[in-house]
């Protein structure tokens, strides 16, 4: 029994000191994987830091090497130093060399090296308290050697003054955008094509005539048949031959009509503040009529325009070539509500069968123009669901879509004309 006694003892007092010994390697293992863990906790922590310190220094050397040379702007260093600021990062500069400005073949360049150190958590049990990071971004300018070429096909609507709020905003909007485009700009860098549309586009005076291949209104009336409609939807080129025919127009010929080629900001403020809204909504129209002006097939009618002192000389020769180096072309195309030409409606504004083929119509023309690397900005300012789609499938890409509400209007003009004039410039680092 003794003999029996001490076997048992025994045995628990082996499997007591087998526990302690699992009890140990299981402390072991789990601090190895909180460790490992840990690793990885800190290396995303450094890379979403590192993500967020590279993308405010890469719009921070943009808009700095952009900014044009005007006593009354901010200095460079005061534009880097701002967007730091906004993201409570401003000082990560504090140190000599931080940021450089410096003059390379004319042009200004801006680079931006901050510095930092991220703490980390899991990894000092290693020793390790914090990681270093710098990131480097620079922008050199190069905007004197772009020319741009901007149509805003802007819809003008009944439904704009409902509330009246809407085209006060779009005024605003638009005032904002010409003014960060053309302002310091009058050696015909930048042309601002405006193209109001509502039931109808009216084209400027004396232009229709020199098109080849347009017909008389359907009607035979040509009473007040100054208006444009297209047989053809998906192509932009060879705008001059393509099939086309008059319409009556309902509205004088005064009535907001197209405004080829503006580069005078101040004549620009004055058709903005002018525009007014009227009649239904045809965005197949605006959409069409606006790629005509980047056609470079066009150019008698510039030349007509020119002749009769509604453009300034320095766009003969515009459109530019479509193959043309050096340019940006891109289309703001803004709408509150949705294609309504059709149907049942008043039959002055009835020109299309139905819904689906006038907003087939104006995808059609939407992606003819983005075949030609025309880049279109579509905005649905406070739209039905049917002219957010249509604007979303026109769009360039998702990025270039706003759905916009109220005083945001002015906001998504201002991204717009921040990226347009980004496009002119090249990251160096």
């Amino acid at each position: 029994m003794r003999i029996c006694a001490r076997r048992v003892l025994f045995s628990r007092n082996t499997m007591r000191s087998e526990q302690g010994s699992v009890t140990v390697l299981a402390v072991f293992m789990f601090v190895a994987m909180l460790m490992v863990a840990g690793l990885a906790v800190d290396m995303m922590r450094y890379e979403s830091e590192r993500a967020r310190l590279q993308g405010v220094a890469d719009r921070a050397a943009l808009a700095a090497a952009m900014m044009r040379d005007n006593p009354a702007n901010p200095s460079p260093e005061a534009i880097v130093r701002s967007y730091f600021a906004a993201e409570g990062l401003e000082h990560l500069l504090d140190r000599d060399g931080a940021i450089t400005v410096r003059t390379v073949g004319g042009a200004r360049e801006v680079i931006v090296r901050p510095e930092t150190n991220i703490r980390t958590i899991f990894m000092r049990l290693s020793g390790i308290d914090s990681l270093p990071m710098q990131v480097s971004a620079g922008a050199s300018e190069a905007l004197a050697q772009i020319n741009f070429e901007i149509v805003m096909v802007l819809d003008l609507s009944g439904s704009m003054g409902d509330p009246q709020s809407r085209i006060i905003n779009l005024r605003a909007a638009t005032r904002d955008f010409v003014t960060n485009m053309l302002e310091g700009n009058t050696d015909g860098r930048v042309a601002i094509t405006f193209v109001p549309y509502s039931t109808e586009v009216v084209m400027p005076a004396g232009t229709l005539s020199l098109f080849n291949n347009l017909d008389n209104p359907p009607s035979g009336n040509l009473t007040n048949a100054y208006c444009v409609d297209f047989r053809d939807w998906g192509t932009v080129t060879d705008s001059i031959n393509a099939p086309m025919f008059r319409r009556n127009c309902v509205y004088p010929l005064d009535h907001a009509p197209v405004r080829p080629y503006i580069n005078d900001l101040n004549r620009a403020l004055a058709i903005t503040d002018a525009l007014a809204p009227f009649g239904t909504t045809s965005i197949d129209l605006g959409v069409r009529v606006g790629g005509l002006f980047f056609d470079p097939t066009i150019r008698p009618i510039i030349e007509h325009l020119i002749n009769a002192n509604e453009v300034s000389p320095v766009f003969a020769q515009r459109p530019l070539d479509w193959n043309a180096p050096s340019k940006y072309r891109a289309m703001i195309l803004m709408t509150d509500g949705r294609n309504c030409c059709h149907g049942d409606h008043e039959p002055q504004a009835n020109r299309k069968p139905t819904l689906e083929i006038q907003d087939a119509d104006t995808i059609a023309s939407c992606n003819a123009l983005k075949a030609q690397n025309i880049t279109i900005y579509s905005v649905a300012f406070e739209a039905p669901p049917e002219g957010v789609a249509l604007m979303q499938a026109c769009a360039s890409a998702p990025s270039y879509f706003f759905n916009s509400s109220g005083r945001e209007l002015v906001n998504a003009f201002r991204q717009i004309a921040t990226h347009m004039q980004s496009q002119a410039l090249r990251l160096t680092q």
